[in-house]
């Protein structure tokens, strides 16, 4: 074999217990033999790789979080390793779908680091968990995973977990009450006496160098803290939870983080509150919460006489047509988009200190939109546990607070559009050259387009937030009861989403029950040549469906117009 053949790969080189002279000698061994070496470190190594003059020629490379595009090829590279050639082709897009969906949650807001070794043990901890280890559903389970996963890389024995998990759970609790969400030398001097008051003692040295080895906490400059948002907040929550028995002051401290839902460590501690806990006070108070936002405003329900106001200009926009595109290539589009949305967000934030003052609408909508999230995902993770009447509550009021917070944006949008008619008026009157007619004109189109895409992103918003494969029952009743178009809409978009059913039939019928609501048939339209474009739908299912809608088929257009040019 020669040297070309050969790769080398050195694993958590940051972590050896060789000294600076051993580790030149190894590196420079390494490049004598190997035609390539792999070396991979913590960051910090990055700032002493100069004192090694062996690594001149290496390239110095960090690994990225995986942006939209990278994880749905990760994910479809794993899920076409266990699929055999018999599976239908709608079953591999659910399965895609649904391991998209635990991924991102998990993931979110990079709670959980978006790498791919993240990534790869997430997904193979929803293939090797079983029912009697861990519920795939619940993400608290899937985070607690990775934490056990941690443990087990640095060594500690199975005996010794829960006593480990329960000063993670003690520190949880201390670093919430401090201010700088971390303990210094003293304060974790403080921390051990009084855990050695309460429980038996521990080698704290050990168990530290333990949990910072296992990349579980990190110390810097002699200051302790949780390493990533996701075990802090896991911990946290866990402590709380164990403490809601001993007294006021955790429920004090539970009903002041459900206040603050709209910041992101409120809303991701009270999220696992729900995991670690089953008491029905926390979802009580959370449910409380959510009807007390925007309150006093209307849901908009989508009613043909609450649309007047666009109904003009979804009249001048175009026919859809239902073209032949390419699933992978659309859905690689649209998570193209997402990263740059995304990407400008994170640029955007990085300039913004969430606990900043806000003013009372942007506290109220970003209040909504995580009390949104947080409802969704203990409708999605307790749906097996949870009696049928709190299910119904809580996708009700989820789907509530949903539709008035569209209406709150409708509103604000229709004052924003007055305001700019207003002042181009103003300019108009000092400038007599001006005609004034085109430009209001398209100020009035502009806004009308906006509020158009907004109640069709709300719509998609809603389902993505509560929707699950499994609840069809309560989505079903709780529609019946409260029959309109929004919720008909959302319903649509679940079904079509979780459960990858296309029923011609109920399409049709919903199309018929709004034929004198123009709009809502618009949006019927869109819901349905969307998910066409996303899924390999069936030539004879396309066409079934676009005689149902009134949807012209682009294959039909095109013959039709072959015929004409050769006539």
């Amino acid at each position: 074999m020669t040297k070309n053949n050969l790769v080398c790969l050195i694993d958590n080189l940051s972590k050896s217990n060789l000294n600076k002279k051993a580790i030149s000698k190894l590196i420079a061994q390494l490049n004598s033999i190997f035609s390539r070496t792999i070396i991979i470190a913590e960051t910090a190594f990055i700032f002493i790789a100069p004192d090694f003059p062996e690594l001149d020629d290496y390239k110095k490379l960090k690994i990225l979080p995986f942006g939209n595009v990278r994880r749905s090829e990760l994910i479809e590279k794993w899920v076409e390793l266990e699929s055999i050639e018999e599976v239908d082709d709608q079953q591999i897009w659910a399965k895609k779908d649904e391991l998209r969906l635990h991924v991102d949650s998990l993931v979110r807001k990079n709670i959980v680091p978006a790498k791919p070794f993240y990534i790869l043990t997430l997904l193979q901890s929803f293939e090797t968990m079983t029912s009697q280890r861990l519920e795939l559903t619940a993400y608290g389970h899937c985070y607690q995973y990775l934490i056990y996963q941690a443990l087990e890389r640095v060594h500690v024995k199975q005996d010794e977990i829960d006593t480990y998990f329960n000063v993670l759970s003690e520190l949880g609790g201390a670093i919430l009450e401090s201010s700088s969400e971390s303990l210094d030398e003293s304060d974790l001097d403080t921390f051990f006496n009084k855990y050695s008051n309460n429980f038996l003692p521990v080698d704290q040295d050990k168990v530290i160098k333990d949990l910072v080895d296992s990349f579980i906490l990190e110390k810097k400059d002699n200051v302790l803290k949780f390493r990533y948002r996701y075990i802090f907040y896991f911990f946290a929550a866990k402590n709380l939870s164990e403490s809601l028995q001993k007294g006021e002051q955790a429920k004090n401290t539970i009903q002041e983080l459900i206040n603050k839902i709209h910041l992101e460590k409120a809303s991701n501690i009270v999220l696992f509150l729900t995991f670690h806990s089953k008491d029905p006070w926390i979802i009580d108070e959370i449910l409380i919460s959510v009807m007390d936002i925007f309150s006093d405003e209307q849901a908009l329900t989508l009613e043909a006489g609450t649309l007047s106001f666009i109904q003009d200009f979804v009249k001048e926009i175009p026919d859809l047509v239902l073209e032949e595109r390419d699933a992978r290539q659309e859905r690689l589009k649209h998570d193209r988009k997402k990263d740059i949305i995304e990407e400008q967000e994170e640029a955007r934030n990085s300039y913004l200190d969430e606990n900043q003052e806000q003013s009372e609408l942007i506290e109220k909508v970003n209040k909504a939109c995580r009390a949104i999230e947080v409802c969704g995902q203990i409708f999605r993770n307790r749906i097996g546990s949870l009696e049928r009447s709190y299910l119904e509550l809580i996708y009700e009021e989820s789907l509530s607070v949903s539709l008035r917070l569209l209406n709150v944006l409708i509103k604000f949008s229709e004052s924003l559009k007055e305001e700019s008619i207003r002042k181009i008026n103003k300019i108009i009157e000092q400038n007599k050259n001006i005609t004034d007619s085109k430009i209001i004109r398209n100020i009035k189109h502009f806004y009308l387009e906006i509020n158009y895409m907004v109640i069709l992103t709300m719509l998609y918003g809603i389902s993505f937030s509560i929707g699950s494969s499994k609840g069809r029952e309560i989505y079903v009743k709780v529609t019946d009861n409260k029959k309109n178009p929004a919720l008909q809409l959302i319903q649509q978009i679940i079904e079509l989403q979780f459960e990858k059913k296309i029923d011609v039939n109920k399409i049709d019928k919903l199309h018929t029950e709004l034929s004198k609501n123009y709009i809502c048939q618009r949006f019927l339209k869109e819901i349905i040549l969307r998910h066409c474009y996303m899924h390999d739908i069936g030539f004879r299912e396309r066409q079934k469906l676009a005689d149902k809608l009134n949807i012209s088929m682009q294959t039909q257009r095109s013959i039709t117009m072959a015929s004409k040019r050769t006539q």
